[in-house]
């Protein structure tokens, strides 16, 4: 993915750890993503207001409102087909896992993950949706 075509790429960080939010989204910036973060799966949905992202990166272990719940929210959504949605938590049993594919998750990365391998993964989808014709 071009420098240009991550600028256009927006991110939502949701993560009731703020520190965490932050940095990652931080690192996304570094590597030229539009971020936005949230704290809770109830600000997610107000910080979008009903525009769905290109990327979604979830903390699943909320307490107001689970990153499943809110995947599923995303996903009930319009034009969600193309949306990425991305598990980022500390639960690494394959239960958590299943349960995230299960909610609607394309993929569960654990705790602490490397920025560099979610912009990588995020790059490598991008093409993967415009060889399909799908972008």
């Amino acid at each position: 993915m071009s420098s240009t075509e991550r600028g256009r790429t927006k991110v939502l960080i949701v993560d009731d750890n703020e520190d965490a939010a932050n940095m990652l989204a931080g690192a996304m910036q570094f590597y030229g993503y539009q971020t936005v973060v949230a704290f809770s799966g109830a600000g997610a949905l107000k910080a979008i207001g009903g525009k769905l992202p290109q990327v979604a990166i979830l903390d699943l272990g909320m307490p107001d409102m689970s990153g499943l719940e809110l995947a599923q929210r995303l996903r009930a959504m319009p034009a969600s087909d193309d949306l990425l949605l991305i598990a980022l938590t500390g639960w690494g049993q394959q239960e958590a896992g299943e349960a995230a594919r299960i909610a609607g998750f394309d993929s569960h990365f654990v705790k602490p993950a490397d920025p560099g391998s979610l912009s990588a993964l995020i790059d490598e989808e991008a093409f993967r949706r415009r060889v399909a014709g799908r972008v």
